[in-house]
């Protein structure tokens, strides 16, 4: 096939990321401020308690057959006039938690969310694999992640700050001027990353894939599905139990406040904090991982030790009896969560046939949310059975047996790029 040489070369990967992922991130505040404020704020709303817990999921259960249809949009339509509906839907949900009461009409901005972050998130990462190339896709990745990240430290933060400040109805409609600007960062700078070619390079893969010898299309499709199964056991463990249970943790050991030294903080407020230094954590550390990815270890090495380290994270969480092995263990947890997210979409990246990022990239995000959904659900139905240490054994145990996938991948030479 011709490519046609006058066709505009593809932006600096520099050029993207900044107004994209400052974009990603201020569209996060909304949501998380919820995570932060929805349950003391019911009243306000006319919300029962039982409706916050549909409230604070049915935006991931849209997300996950609506993930794989979103990707394959953006590889239709392109990825900017996507990305920018996104943002402009994540402005109207998120107006709408100031506006409007009751439960329906709450549910349905909580619907709009969903389908804001799936254009938003898919397209993001969909961007990331046009711009990227074997020898860089980690560490772009990883600041992309980095930009999600310091969205989930930085939106409860401001958030739940701004509702106890100024109420919750004015909050979020400031957190909706926030998107706003990350709305305008996108139509000013955000550039088309889809090339004029990709329509015809995606009937061209299509073609040679269906060319392929049976053996070799399974093989390929095992990799990607191993691939999303291990998404999948980081977001249930981490981004679903960890983050979910840290402040029962600190309630269980310490009581309603945590003290350090002459200073004691309330619970929730200390579980808020080291939420959010997790996520800062995750944040810096998956550049660096997914450049190591590039350069030296490969994927499946970066892929194996970050497993590696989420059991050891675990297991500190099983045994943990004061405030600084808990602190270790969120830590520990999210250099894995940091390096393992970066490593992964770079991985999903090295295999995805040409034209089809979109629909790759839509299909490994609702492995995610399968498992960020799947999470919680779990892990509070445990507790009513069991202690919470059993629950994070078992986390261990999910990450062991990403391991041993991991490693079975890796023996196989099937876990995607390495450097020469």
């Amino acid at each position: 096939m011709k490519i046609n040489k006058s066709q505009p070369a593809l932006p600096a990967p520099s050029r993207v990321l900044m107004p994209m992922g400052l974009a990603v991130c201020l569209s996060l505040f909304g949501d998380l401020s919820l995570f932060a404020s929805l349950v003391t704020r019911v009243d306000v709303l006319g919300l029962s308690l039982g409706a916050v817990g549909i409230m604070l999921s049915v935006h991931r259960l849209i997300r996950i057959p609506g993930n794989p249809l979103g990707g394959a949009l953006l590889d239709r339509w392109g990825r900017r006039r996507l990305f920018i509906l996104g943002m402009v839907l994540a402005t109207i949900s998120t107006a709408a938690y100031g506006l409007v009461r009751g439960f329906w009409p709450f549910l349905i901005a909580r619907l709009v969310w969903g389908i804001a972050w799936i254009l938003i998130n898919v397209g993001g990462l969909t961007m990331v694999l046009d711009l990227s190339m074997p020898s860089n896709r980690g560490r772009l990745a990883g600041i992309y992640n980095t930009w999600v990240l310091l969205g989930l430290a930085l939106g409860p933060l401001a958030g739940g700050f701004m509702v106890d400040l100024i109420g919750f109805r004015p909050a979020m409609l400031v957190c909706a001027g926030i998107t706003v600007v990350g709305l305008l960062v996108a139509i000013l700078a955000l550039p088309e990353t889809m090339s004029a070619s990709q329509g015809s390079l995606q009937k061209l893969g299509l073609r040679t894939l269906g060319r392929q010898k049976a053996k070799s299309w399974l093989n390929a499709n095992r990799s990607l599905v191993t691939a999303a199964l291990l998404y999948m056991i980081v977001q249930f463990a981490g981004d679903g139990i960890a983050l979910s249970t840290i402040s029962l943790l600190l309630q269980e050991c310490f009581g309603d406040s945590v003290t350090l030294g002459s200073l004691a903080v309330g619970v929730a407020s200390a579980g808020g904090v080291m939420l959010a230094l997790r996520s800062v954590f995750a944040g810096a550390v998956g550049p660096l991982a997914g450049h190591w990815s590039d350069r030296r270890a490969g994927r499946w090495g970066v892929i194996l030790g970050s497993l590696g380290v989420g059991i050891v994270s675990f297991g500190l969480l099983v045994f943990a009896a004061s405030l600084w092995a808990i602190v270790l263990g969120v830590t520990l947890g999210a250099v894995s969560a940091g390096a393992a997210l970066s490593t992964l979409t770079a991985y999903v990246g090295d295999l995805t046939p040409p034209g089809r990022e979109g629909a790759v990239m839509g299909i490994y995000a609702a492995a995610g949310d399968v498992g960020s959904t799947a999470g919680p659900l779990l892990a509070f139905a445990l507790i009513s059975l069991v202690d919470l240490r059993w629950v994070y054994l078992f986390c261990a145990l999910v990450f062991l047996l990403g391991l041993t996938l991991s490693w079975r991948m890796g023996q196989t030479g099937r876990i995607g790029y390495a450097p020469p």
